[in-house]
């Protein structure tokens, strides 16, 4: 059967975002050598069009040098193209990133809720009817600590007032 249909092709592996950048690395800055290279022809054109007289002579270096520039403009488009791409990648790139660094945080507030459900479950000091009766109880207990400074100052009844004047 393997005659007639063929071996499974083995997948060649899929290109990574960072393989992908440095890939468009290194094509922006072939496109920019380039460039550069041209900008040098230009700067030569340029010098040669002053040195000549006008004439037939300085309109076919005035042709050559338009075609450089085309050739520049060119590469200029092309390497935009790319500059753009490796944004989108980078965009790409930092969104993943975020969708893991959320991933993360979310396991890890999972995981800290449970650390507090076992924490509430185990100690009834953090139950908060105990810590309302507990400071039920010290309110009770200090209330006669309260009064006693008072009473020595506090005003006689009415009736022991009359009683103490007959």
């Amino acid at each position: 059967m393997r005659r007639i249909f063929g071996a499974k092709k083995e997948e060649a592996p899929k290109p990574t975002l960072d393989e992908t950048t440095d890939r468009l690395n290194t094509r922006g800055d072939t496109a920019d050598a380039k460039i550069r290279a041209l900008d040098e022809q230009l700067a030569k054109y340029k010098e040669q069009i002053k040195k000549t007289r006008p004439g037939p002579a300085q309109d076919a270096i005035k042709r050559r040098a338009l075609q450089v520039l085309k050739q520049r403009k060119l590469y200029e488009s092309q390497r935009e193209q790319l500059y753009q791409q490796q944004f989108n990648l980078e965009q790409t790139r930092f969104t993943v990133d975020s969708i893991k660094d959320t991933v993360t945080s979310v396991q890890a507030l999972k995981e800290a809720s449970k650390e507090m459900k076992t924490a509430f479950k185990k100690n009834k000091e953090l139950d908060i009817g105990y810590i309302e009766n507990m400071q039920d109880e010290m309110i009770d207990m200090m209330e006669p600590d309260l009064d006693l400074p008072a009473a020595p100052t506090k005003e006689a009844e009415p009736a022991a007032a009359e009683a103490l004047k007959t």
